[in-house]
């Protein structure tokens, strides 16, 4: 099921910082990725485990393989900033139009109302700090995978739950 809209009657203050983050995910997906066929961007700017724990990033023809011994190549592209900025960068990256689309439906719909509760600076340190605890555990739990990493929606299960607990009695229209 996909959210249709909610009631944003009791909302006090427009949302900009909700609207600024929907509009810098559209630009980057648009404009840096190309749609997503500017291959050399997504790969210099997503989030890369190895280059983390290491330190380095990593560049050129990478060969993986899966637990069945199969393998495979991924090209990656070296990034003019450090390592650790893709971090920040691979939240506003996206794998497809109907990623984007899924992602800012779901911001549009839910992320004013935290803005709302929040206020506007707190709602951006909050955005931003779901994004990297998004991306840790896969940092932790796979620290050598050369498997580039883009996107922050494993945010929307920890934006979920503070929405949940904000707004357990508010109805959406689904």
């Amino acid at each position: 099921m996909f959210p249709l809209g909610d009631d944003n009657s009791d909302r006090t203050i427009t949302p900009i910082v909700n609207y600024t983050i929907i509009g810098l995910n559209i630009l980057v997906f648009v404009l840096l990725q190309g749609l997503g066929g500017n291959d050399a961007f997504t790969y210099a700017f997503s989030l890369v485990p190895r280059e983390v724990t290491a330190g380095i990033d990593l560049s050129g023809l990478q060969v993986v393989r899966d637990s069945f011994g199969h393998t495979g190549e991924i090209r990656l592209y070296s990034s003019p900033l450090p390592v650790y900025f893709n971090f920040l960068s691979s939240m506003f990256m996206h794998g497809s139009i109907v990623h984007i689309f899924g992602n800012m439906l779901f911001l549009w719909i839910f992320g004013d109302n935290l803005e709302n509760v929040l206020g506007h600076i707190r709602y951006a340190i909050f955005y931003l700090l779901c994004g990297f605890a998004a991306a840790l555990p896969k940092v932790l739990m796979d620290p050598i995978s050369i498997i580039p990493m883009l996107g922050a929606s494993a945010r929307s299960p920890v934006c979920s739950a503070d929405i949940f607990c904000c707004f357990r009695c508010d109805r959406s229209v689904l």
